[in-house]
């Protein structure tokens, strides 16, 4: 009768424990073809994972301390499903991996987490509402798509009060006798209720070079840098000893319809002339993005947007348009096309030539993508 009991106890303690704590698998297949006019001075058909989204798997974890009290973590890899390899510079967990506690005070997060200003802004912009990687702002020099995770970094994210959520990040360099050096700090401000959604954000990473695009070693005057960007509309300006962005959106619903204008401000901070780079100062990109949603049916979805980046020396303009029919609530099937259109002089010195975000850059000032693809998410 002793061991009987016993057995009873331990299994209604492992109930307990069970109820009061939960792993979560989680995940998206994204793939699709491509056509595009002009990669390098020829047309391309090719394959595309993640169009509208990483190809992710990952694990969520919460554990019930009580009193509103909770431990949370996740770990998340992104991956390229044609290829079989891992994104994120071959980390493992490269694009989200945490631990932190939640409380009726707000919720603590400690390590590789995402930028502020994707988490303020990808929701508002025409990527994130319908159009992919392919709509995001002049190679995602603003990260707005979340090109980049910040390691090292602690994020606080307050309880709402009234739609409104204040977040802050700080993320440490780790360099011994160089407190500065990879430094990061972020703060977003958003707003959000039934019609109206609304954010703004600021940013600042120190050494963006190694602290954020994985170069080797941070950049010296003069010297040879190998450069981890290849895409010229800012590549000439990753030897910055500072990158700074700044941005605010906002989206508003009408019945069916939705409209929203998103701006962003990106600034590289004395920038250091190397054998790759070679411009010197201060550079700085604004866009400006305005979109438009309407759903036909609850499940087909069509959007548009235009996008205008003034650069340093150059200028892009941008028009994208895309749709979406959900087969189910975790498939989709989508269409999206872009068309870039660049002048002037790019980060590298040379005429600015079309380079739609992760595509091999045009022979010429003009490229248009077309691209299909499927989704589905678990």
């Amino acid at each position: 009768m002793k061991k009987a009991g016993m057995a009873a106890a331990i299994m209604s303690t492992a109930v307990v424990c069970h109820a009061q704590s939960s792993v979560t698998l989680y995940g998206a297949v994204d793939d699709g073809i491509t056509y595009t006019n002009n990669q390098g001075g020829h047309y391309n058909i090719q394959a595309s994972n993640g169009a509208l989204g990483s190809s992710k798997w990952g694990f969520l974890i919460k554990e019930d301390l009580g009193g509103g009290y909770s431990t949370v973590a996740r770990l998340e890899n992104g991956f390229d499903i044609n290829k079989g390899t891992m994104n994120n510079g071959g980390r493992l967990f490269g694009r989200q991996a945490y631990v932190g506690l939640a409380s009726p005070f707000g919720t603590m997060l400690m390590g590789r987490q995402y930028d502020l200003v994707l988490d303020s802004l990808i929701g508002l912009s025409a990527s994130g509402r319908f159009n992919g990687i392919l709509a995001t702002h002049a190679a995602d020099v603003d990260n707005v798509w979340g090109d980049y995770s910040l390691s090292n970094s602690i994020k606080y994210i307050s309880p709402t009060y009234a739609g409104f959520t204040l977040s802050g990040l700080f993320s440490l360099g780790g360099v011994a006798g160089d407190f500065s050096n990879g430094k990061k700090e972020s703060v977003s401000l958003s707003y959000a209720n039934s019609a109206l959604s609304a954010s703004a954000v600021f940013s600042r990473i120190d050494n963006p070079a190694t602290s954020i695009y994985d170069a080797t070693a941070n950049p010296v005057t003069g010297g040879t840098f190998v450069n981890p960007i290849t895409n010229p509309i800012f590549s000439g300006y990753t030897s910055a000893h500072a990158l700074q962005v700044a941005g605010a959106g906002v989206n508003y619903r009408i019945g069916a319809a939705l409209l929203g204008f998103t701006y962003t401000n990106t600034r590289f901070d004395d920038v250091v002339r190397t054998s790759s780079t070679p411009f010197s100062g201060t550079a700085t990109f604004n866009n400006y993005e305005a979109l438009a949603t309407y759903n036909v049916t609850p499940a087909a979805l069509v959007g548009a947007s235009y996008d205008y980046t003034k650069a340093e020396t150059a200028k892009y303009f941008q028009l994208n348009v895309g749709t979406q029919y959900s087969l189910s609530k975790r498939t989709l099937l989508y269409a999206t096309t872009s068309w870039l259109r660049a002048s002037g002089v790019d980060s590298t010195g040379k005429q600015a030539v079309a380079a739609l975000a992760f595509l091999t850059p045009s022979s010429t000032n003009n490229q248009i993508a077309v691209r299909v693809g499927i989704r589905h998410t678990f």
